[in-house]
């Protein structure tokens, strides 16, 4: 079968020639290039052995510095907070870019009433934060029954 030649026969189709900008989703691929972005809370664990309570805190990307740890009426406060700048630029095209990252986390954990709280070591390597809590032998657990009416 012959057909005769229409040189505006694409034309006719328009998603064949042009797409059709309201099928693109502009703000999916928007959010969705902040996907590498992972914001994550440090992990956190906390065990007991007979003559202390330990914390161990992972901090990757935070340095010494940048985590801070208090002990405010018996409660045990972990701030870290990071920023990032990164500058790049090239003279001979006339740009700059620069840009910047800011991250905080702030958790606070109530302590038992048996630690020493002037034996209280903590320190921190490879953005890891141990932090020893000695136990005081002289408190000790104290159990009270109580009676259930």
């Amino acid at each position: 079968m012959l057909v005769r030649y229409n040189p505006f026969r694409a034309l006719q189709r328009r998603e064949d020639f042009l797409p059709s900008l309201w099928d693109h989703d502009f703000f999916a691929d928007f959010f969705n290039s902040f996907s590498d972005l992972k914001v994550e809370e440090p992990k956190i664990e906390m065990k007991e052995n007979k003559k202390n309570y330990l914390i161990r805190g992972e901090f990757p990307g935070y340095g010494k510095d940048e985590v801070k740890a208090e002990i405010v009426d018996g409660v045990l406060k972990l701030h870290a907070e990071h920023k990032e700048e990164k500058w790049d630029q090239d003279e001979d095209e006339g740009w700059r870019s620069i840009e910047t990252r800011r991250g905080s986390y702030t958790r606070s954990f109530a302590l038992p009433e048996d630690i020493l709280e002037d034996k209280i070591k903590a320190e921190m390597k490879d953005g890891v934060l141990r932090i020893t809590l000695p136990k005081d032998p002289k408190k000790g657990k104290q159990v009270k029954e109580l009676t259930i009416h």
